[in-house]
């Protein structure tokens, strides 16, 4: 059997199928979609130009790839076709168009720009982390920096409102008030202040206002108060009229308990008891006991006592009035006890139906 001579035929290789990338890689877009139907609608209504046939292809020119170690001028050998088979790849046909090609160009951009983006917003976050980490460790600086603010801030306001009211006559004083005054001349103290008038009311000269005040011997206390901001109020406390005693000329003289002479009269004054001392001398011992134990009489008897006489300081005796009553009250000493018993006394035994109470031994008090 005789064998062909000649070259073999070449077995037609085919081009493997495209895998699942590179189908994924040629599905377009929606973006590059419309941008490829915007183009050929454009491409549609533009004046068609005349198309020239391309030449066809000679076989020489196929683009069949060769076989692997053949030699040009000598056909093939079925080895080195079916090595040339194995080992030729497919050729990847480009489907983009220019439509797709200049949208993926376009895309590219957009994805720089959205890169620049999120970097700028990733650093943004990452500064406002790092402040709040920053305020989170400095909290207590603030809280010390804001007490101490507002500690200046007070000094500060303290400081300028001394200042106006020092150096500037928005506080000037131009009004003095004086109350508390039936005996003391109100008067005459608001013209012994006259020369402050005008003075800021801080800088009220105290030394001015206490001599103005030790002028005035009915005075028992005062205070002063500023009522910004033109008046200066003086609250006055006069001495109060605790007894009388009889003069050589034939008046009284009405003192306090500190033995000064409120006023002096001619007549007996009434409200108030007498005293009898040695000499009828404000000076002498018994005046200042007598005193002490009027005052530490219950303010319902006080009002009853007419006359106190206290010739020595160990013997003091009170005069009821109306009845003429007396109380042989002794010395100043244990006065609350004596004044108890003596209540005690005067519940058993009314005013009027005794004539004496002698409390100078309040553990053996007895009446008569």
């Amino acid at each position: 059997m005789k064998r062909p001579t000649g070259p073999a035929p070449r077995a037609q290789v085919s081009p493997p199928p495209p895998t699942k990338k590179e189908r994924k890689a040629a599905k377009l877009t929606r973006a590059e979609k419309r941008a490829a139907a915007a183009e050929s609608k454009a491409s549609a209504q533009a004046p068609k130009r005349a198309v020239s046939p391309a030449p066809r292809s000679t076989p020489a020119a196929s683009t069949r790839p060769a076989a692997v170690g053949a030699l040009p001028g000598r056909p093939a050998t079925p080895a080195e076709r079916k090595q040339g088979a194995t080992t030729a790849e497919p050729v990847k046909k480009d489907r983009t168009t220019p439509a797709l090609r200049a949208a993926r160009a376009r895309k590219e951009p957009d994805d720089a720009a959205i890169a620049r983006r999120k970097l700028r917003e990733a650093t943004k976050a990452r500064k406002a982390f790092e402040r709040d980490e920053v305020r989170r460790f400095t909290a207590h600086l603030r809280r010390r920096r804001q007490a101490w603010t507002a500690v200046f801030a007070s000094l500060g306001a303290v400081l300028l409102f001394v200042a106006i009211g020092v150096f500037t006559p928005v506080m000037a004083l131009e009004d003095v008030q004086v109350t508390g005054t039936t005996r003391v001349s109100a008067d005459q103290i608001k013209a012994d202040l006259a020369p402050e008038l005008g003075k800021p009311l801080p800088l009220v000269s105290q030394s001015v206002i206490q001599r103005a005040m030790e002028s005035q011997i009915l005075v028992k206390s005062y205070s002063t108060e500023s009522l910004p901001p033109h008046t200066l109020l003086i609250k006055v406390v006069e001495r109060q009229p605790v007894g009388y005693l009889p003069n050589s000329d034939g008046g009284f003289t009405i003192v306090d308990p500190a033995g000064v002479v409120i006023e002096k009269v001619t007549a007996k004054p009434a409200g108030i008891p007498l005293f009898t001392v040695a000499d009828n001398n404000i000076a002498a011992p018994g005046f200042q006991a007598g005193i002490d134990v009027l005052q530490s009489l219950p303010a319902a008897l006080a009002g009853q006592v007419s006359q106190v006489i206290a010739k020595t300081t160990d013997d003091v005796v009170i005069v009821l009035s109306g009845s003429g009553a007396r109380v042989f009250w002794g010395g100043p000493e244990n006065a609350a006890f004596k004044s108890k018993v003596l209540a005690s006394l005067l519940a058993t035994n009314p005013v009027g139906s005794v004539r004496e109470y002698d409390v100078s031994s309040p553990k053996t008090a007895v009446v008569r």
